[in-house]
């Protein structure tokens, strides 16, 4: 029985990472410019599915816990990277929540994500950051047992935090490439219309 929620748990989390992988370089090389009616169906898709895989992981994740606490209820929940995982999967679920109903009617906007105002661009991209990291990071727990018992839960999310810090620094990188190339657009539209005018 515990090895098939073991299967299922790692199945929905290769579905999860292969998932946002994809994405996230498909949206990179959009460089926060109108996605196409086949991309936005494709991102809708996507969403959908890592939704699914995310109700599952906490399915079988949360019943991995009640059979390992039936096999040794005095130690099992004395794991403290188990409670930093849990952590870090409760940050992975809200800023799920934030990407449905914030970032994502941003990036499928007519005009693409760069014409939102600067701080929704900085926020869009933040919560792109602490999706992949999360992700990523969760998994890496969950393979982690030479952690089993021998990491204090302050030194899981410390190394968590960190990469989360390299992550949000990659990502202002990122958007402020987009804007620089973005910006050269703009500057020829404006002599356009100053060209208009004259004429």
């Amino acid at each position: 029985m515990k090895t098939l929620v073991v299967y299922a748990h790692l199945l929905a989390a290769c579905v999860a990472i292969g998932i946002l992988l994809m994405q996230d370089l498909a949206l990179a090389k959009s460089r926060g410019k109108a996605l196409s009616a086949a991309a936005i169906k494709d991102l809708t898709k996507s969403a959908d599915i890592m939704f699914a895989a995310l109700v599952a992981l906490w399915i079988s994740g949360l019943a991995l816990v009640l059979l390992g606490y039936l096999e040794n209820p005095t130690q099992y929940l004395m794991n403290e990277k188990l409670w930093a995982k849990f952590t870090v999967v409760s940050v992975l679920t809200l800023n799920g929540i934030a990407l449905h109903y914030f970032s994502f009617p941003r990036v499928t906007c007519a005009r693409g994500f760069l014409s939102a105002p600067g701080v929704e661009q900085i926020l869009v991209v933040l919560t792109g950051a602490v999706s992949s990291v999360s992700w990523l990071f969760s998994c890496y727990l969950g393979i982690a047992r030479p952690w089993n018992y021998t990491v204090d839960y302050s030194y899981v999310m410390f190394i968590y935090l960190g990469i989360l810090t390299c992550a949000f620094i990659v990502a202002g990188e990122v958007l402020r490439s987009m804007r620089r190339d973005e910006t050269p657009c703009l500057t020829d539209q404006t002599q356009l219309k100053q060209s208009e005018n004259f004429e």
